[in-house]
């Protein structure tokens, strides 16, 4: 029996901007040393770097959780950022992967964000609706206090 590609592990990191690329190309090479499938690795490592940017802007505190699973047999992969957060920030979040999750085409979503926050600096949600509309994983929410836990899987 050929053995499992299987990619699992996790990080605990400060949430900086300088780290998202570092991880993001750990990822991709890690992947793609294990998985023949090249749109894979790129929705994985889209993913990853779409999170972490996220925690390197809204993340309070100097711990962020990622943890990466993929298992290339099954084809499915579950990455999760944890970090606390502003009470302000939980309820953009709640309402922006709400607004995903009901977009009936992530794209048309995705490219409406874009359209409508062209040349603001504004909170937009780009990166996680990019998550679903490129990356078509999945993305849900989990809150226990001030403490965010963003889950994107196949």
């Amino acid at each position: 029996m050929p053995e499992q590609a299987i990619l699992n592990f996790g990080l605990q990191l400060q949430p900086q901007p300088r780290m998202v690329s570092v991880v993001r190309r750990f990822v991709e090479e890690s992947f793609e040393k294990m998985v023949g499938d090249p749109d894979a690795v790129h929705r994985v490592s889209l993913a990853v770097h779409e999170l972490l940017e996220n925690a390197a802007k809204y993340a309070v505190g100097d711990k962020t959780g990622l943890t990466v699973h993929f298992d290339a047999q099954g084809s499915t992969a579950s990455i999760k950022l944890t970090n606390r957060t502003t009470p302000e920030h939980i309820a953009r979040l709640r309402a922006c992967i709400d607004a995903i999750q009901a977009a009936a085409e992530p794209f048309v979503h995705y490219r409406n964000l874009m359209r409508s926050n062209f040349g603001t600096a504004a909170e937009s949600g780009l990166g996680l609706a990019r998550i679903r509309a490129e990356g078509e994983l999945n993305l849900s929410l989990e809150i226990r206090g001030d403490t965010v836990t963003i889950v994107a899987s196949s």
